[in-house]
This record gives structure tokens, sequence and C-alpha cells, in this order.
């Protein structure tokens, strides 16, 4: 068996150019599998979320925590009237001239926001009441596609605002710049106007109840759900072509294996005449596929770190971005499917050489 592993890999070794470009060709599909399915459960965990302790009153067209409604006080004066004695509110807008470069902006009382939304700072320092106008708060993902830094200027609305503190929630928050509510008055000219008021989760009122007409009750976190399907749609469509391109990665191996073996048909009848069978005709493609299989997974990490992630960075899908995540899950995965490729690239060709006579491998019909 030795001496059949050392035939595979001096067979392959000659044609060194074939060895190159299907490590290549199968690393470039590995790559565009690790960058989509990284990205891909970034987004299922950023838009999966609901917070169960707070109902969000506001327009009743389903996007009032994301692209943003306008609700007069009244509403608080009846939110009052139902028993809850201090409705917060906030202001959500997507500012910006299209989805491409948009922003997301939050507005809140400074002293309420820290109730309402759990975050860690990752550098700078949080809004604190008392601020003077115009600072922000930025989440990750923003700072990271923005190239928002601490004490640089972000422009919403094309007016600057002055970056003091980057904060992490894991959620769609991260795309958000956070500041206060007077300032988003201000800034888009509101008045007293908000977007919505959140309520705590135990009072009358429940998720889908209408307060009045055009306003309606939702649960925390679910009108940000309006976005997901969309971009589980593009993810989806991507990984279906990534999909295929691993497909054809699969055949084109099969296929380039078998033509190797095919002009091997004459030793591989001088084996079997002296005996080799299945198992050695087995250990010959296992060993040509895999350093085939290897040497693309070595290509292909490199491509991943090296080249599409760092491009990613900045990547945002209708506006918002995600986070690589790439864990246990996705290795595992990644090493199923690389199994997948192994036995496609083995069978095909194992098959046809296996059936073969030893006449028709000699080419004495």
């Amino acid at each position: 068996m030795i001496a059949i592993l050392f035939l595979a890999v001096k067979d392959l070794l000659k044609r060194w150019k074939l060895l190159i470009v299907l490590a290549g060709l199968l690393g470039i599909s590995l790559a565009n599998f690790l960058a989509l399915f990284s990205y891909q459960k970034s987004a299922t965990n950023i838009y999966g979320q609901l917070e169960t302790n707070w109902l969000v009153v506001g327009s009743s067209d389903g996007l009032s925590e994301v692209h943003g409604s306008r609700i007069t006080s009244a509403v608080k004066d009846v939110l009052i009237q139902k028993g809850y004695s201090d409705p917060i509110p906030e202001i959500h807008q997507f500012v910006g001239t299209s989805y491409t470069n948009g922003i997301l902006m939050r507005a809140f009382h400074l002293e309420n926001y820290r109730k309402i939304s759990s975050f860690t700072l990752l550098s700078g320092r949080a809004l604190e009441e008392g601020d003077p106008a115009r600072l922000v708060m930025v989440g990750e993902t923003l700072s990271r596609t923005k190239k928002a830094q601490i004490g640089s200027d972000l422009l919403l609305r094309g007016r600057k605002f002055h970056v003091i503190g980057i904060f992490i929630t894991g959620s769609i928050q991260d795309n958000e710049a956070w500041i206060s509510l007077k300032d988003a008055q201000e800034l888009l000219n509101y008045g007293d106007d908000v977007s919505l008021y959140l309520i705590p989760d135990s009072g009358s009122l429940q998720p889908g109840d209408l307060l009045e007409e055009g306003i309606s009750v939702t649960q925390k976190g679910e009108t940000t759900g309006a976005f997901g399907p969309s971009i589980f749609s593009f993810f989806n469509f991507l990984g279906i072509m990534g999909g295929l391109g691993y497909i054809a990665t699969a055949i084109t191996l099969a296929n380039l294996l078998w033509r190797l073996a095919y002009l091997h048909q004459h030793e591989f009848g001088i084996l079997k005449s002296l005996g080799f069978g299945f198992h050695a005709i087995l250990l010959y493609f296992i060993t040509q596929a895999s350093m085939i299989i290897f040497w693309g997974i070595i290509f292909g990490l490199m491509v991943s770190v090296f080249l599409l992630f760092p491009i990613i960075q900045d990547f945002s899908a209708f506006g918002i971005g995600v986070a690589r995540d790439l864990d246990i899950m996705s290795l595992g995965i990644m090493a199923l499917i690389t199994c997948g490729l192994l036995a496609i690239g083995v069978i095909i060709p194992l098959v046809s050489i296996n059936r073969s006579s030893i006449t028709d491998l000699l080419g004495r019909n």
C-alpha cells in the first residue's frame, strides 16, 4: 500500500500545474463559503432578537424602530390616561440619500437610555445628561463601515456630530448613531414630535393593539425584523450561487482525477494483474484528492483572511452592516462539505477504474 501512496503522489506532482489550478479553484469556492456563511450567521443573530420588557407605540406601518415614523406628543397624553406614568420618547430615523450611504439614527432623553438598552463601551465614553449639543455615540458596525473613530466627526443630514464613544450590543443597534432627543428634533425639524414611545410590557396594552388610528403597539425589536427577510433573501441567494460553485468544483475535481486515471489505465491494469484490488485503487484516488483539497483549504483560508474579510469589513446590505461571525458550527459545516468534495472526487474515477477489466485497462480487447 505504501507503494500505491507514493505512486499517487508522484503522478500528481508530475502534473503540478494541474494541482495548482485545482487547488486554486477549490480555495476560491471555500473562501466564498466562509464569507457568505459567517455573514449570514451574523445577520441571523442581528435580526432575530426581540426584547420582552418593552413595548413600542408608534406608526402602524411597522417601521417606527428603523426608518422612523412621526407622532405627536398627544400620544403621550393618551398613554398616561391608560395608566403609563412615564412613556419614554425616542426618535428613529434613516438619514441619508439612499440605503447605500444612509445611517440609522436613534435619539433619546439622556437620562433614560441606559435603562432601555444594555451596551458595552469599546472606547470613549457614553452620553451623559448635561452634555453639550452635537455629540454622538456610534455602534461598532457603524464605526467600522463609516470609519468613525473617537474624536472624528460623523455627518448626520449634513451636520457634523463629534464621536465620543463606540459601543457594541450584538444587535442591529450596532449600526446606529445615538444622539440626544433635542439634537434630533432640531436636526429633523420635528418640534415636540417623536418617532415612538416606549412603555413597560406590564400594563393594559398588548402587542398588536391599536391605540388610535394609525398608531399601534408592537414588541420592542419586532419592527427591526422587517428588514430581516430582505437581508436573508440576499444572503440566501448568494449562498445558492456559492453552493453551485462548490458543485462545479466537485465535478471538475472528479473529472480531472478521472482523466488522470485514464492516462494511467495501463499502469492500473498492471497493478490489478499483480493482485492490487479495490482498496489499493481507493487509496490512490484518496491520496490525490486529499492533496488537492489540502492545498485548496490553505489557499482558501489565505484568500479569506487577507482579501475577503478585510474587504467586507466595509460591506453593508441595504444600508445595514453585519459582522463576521465564524465559529465551530461554521467550521464543522465546512468540514462536512470538504468530505463531500473528497467523496465525489474519489467515487467517480474509482468506480470507472474498478469496473474495468484488466484486459480493457491494458488495451487488449
